[in-house]
This record gives structure tokens, sequence and C-alpha cells, in this order.
């Protein structure tokens, strides 16, 4: 499992004072209430990025860089992921990273095997995709469908599964 999450991407320099205008991936996140590091990947690491100023406009934010005060300046950055270490993310109870549940192993109650989550709908109650080679389930992940998910084993305990077979 990486370390780091993307969470969004600079979209392209904004102004002619070095800023950049970032789309987060979530638009309700709160990652920048975290005020957790941000980084860049560069040469196969993660590079951490001196932020100066982050500010909210329309649907995402500008972010200004200590030492870049051009457009040139940060022309470099556009089009580029930005991560955050998980570490510096707090989750809730009933709370998951999307990028956790991918590829997990789904158990029914029963102990059957009935596939792996192949995706995850965002909406008022998230949806986890299940599928296996001959099956597909849209499971909606309340606590009348999710029993467990353990990350160390890679599992995931579901009930009503059939209810939701498509």
């Amino acid at each position: 499992m990486n370390d780091y999450i993307s969470v969004g991407e600079f979209v392209k320099p904004h102004g002619t004072h070095g800023e950049l205008l970032f789309m987060p991936y979530n638009l309700s996140t709160e990652v920048f209430a975290l005020n957790a590091p941000l980084f860049i990947q560069k040469d196969n690491a993660y590079e951490r990025l001196k932020v100066e100023n982050i500010r909210p406009v329309n649907k995402g934010f500008l972010i200004k860089f200590r030492d870049f005060h051009s457009t040139c300046d940060v022309l470099i950055f556009k089009k580029k992921q930005v991560f955050i270490k998980k570490a510096d993310i707090i989750l809730n109870k009933n709370e998951y990273l999307i990028s956790d549940l991918i590829a997990l192993n789904c158990y029914s109650h029963k102990d059957e095997n009935i596939g792996t989550v192949t995706e995850v709908y965002q909406g008022n109650t998230d949806i986890i995709e299940i599928k296996s080679t001959d099956k597909t389930y849209l499971i909606p992940m309340t606590d009348e469908n999710i029993i467990s998910i353990d990350y160390k084993s890679s599992r995931i305990i579901v009930k009503n599964e059939k209810n939701y077979k498509i």
C-alpha cells in the first residue's frame, strides 16, 4: 500500500504572480483544513512543496509557492498530481479512503467469496461495486450491508448481497 494519496492536480497557472489553479478530485475535500504538507512526484520520489498561500476559488483552490513568482516559474507544475501522506489523514468511524477499498476481497456473512471491489461510487450513500468472474454486485455501504472491513487481511464481509446482484 502506498504511503501517499493523490488528492487532485494542478490545472494551470493563474495570473502573473506564480499562482496555480488546483482542482481536487473530491470537491468536498477538507484536505487543506489538515494543514498537511503537499507533495508532487518527481523522479520516483515525493518532493514536498513549499506552500506560501492557499485560497479557495469557484470549485478549486489557488496555490502560491515560496520562491515561485511568475507564470513561467510555475508552468512545470501544470497537470501534475498533488499528494498528501496517508498518515496525515484522520478518519472517523465508518470513513475510509476509496483507494484502500479497491481490490479488497469480499465475502458473504457465510464466508463465501463473492468477488473483489472494483469501484466505489460516491453519493449520499457510497456504493461498492464487487465483481467476480460471473457476477457483479452494487452494495450500498451501510451498516445493514457491511459487517466489517479489515484492511490487514484485505477482506470485506457483507450481508444482503443477493439483494444487490445485477
